[in-house]
């Protein structure tokens, strides 16, 4: 399993070699693909109007992993950890990180530079 960030997804979507083309090779290896409720949301968000419905039902391929009580307590943990080092990231990455952590899944991400700040998450790149 690994579970796309927002940027993989947008790659995707905008049909962008690379990604198109990981996506199709972790499908052919029957790598179960998930995403995250905050990634989803930061597709919606982003999507103007005529759009809303292609991106709902494009996020309905995946399982989406929630931000729960469990999530909270980590991605508490992890954003002192990295107030402590001097080294913060965006809260929504913080709590994307949490939600891997917690369902224990790699991150298939562009932002390897943010995320890879955090030691506990397991990182895949294009």
């Amino acid at each position: 399993m690994v579970c796309l960030d927002s940027d993989i997804l947008i790659d995707f979507l905008n049909n962008k070699k690379d990604a198109v083309n990981k996506i199709i090779k972790l499908r052919k290896d029957n790598v179960r693909l998930v995403t995250t409720a905050i990634n989803s949301f930061e597709l919606l968000n982003i999507s103007v109007l005529p759009n809303k419905d292609k991106i709902y039902n494009f996020l309905l391929n995946f399982d989406i992993y929630n931000f729960d009580f469990d999530c909270s307590g980590n991605a508490a943990k992890i954003s002192q950890d990295l107030k402590s080092k001097g080294s913060i990231i965006d809260l929504p990455d913080i709590m994307i990180a949490s939600v891997c952590i917690e369902n224990n899944e790699p991150l298939l991400t562009r932002n390897v530079s943010h995320f890879n700040r955090i030691s506990s998450l397991k990182l895949e790149s294009i």
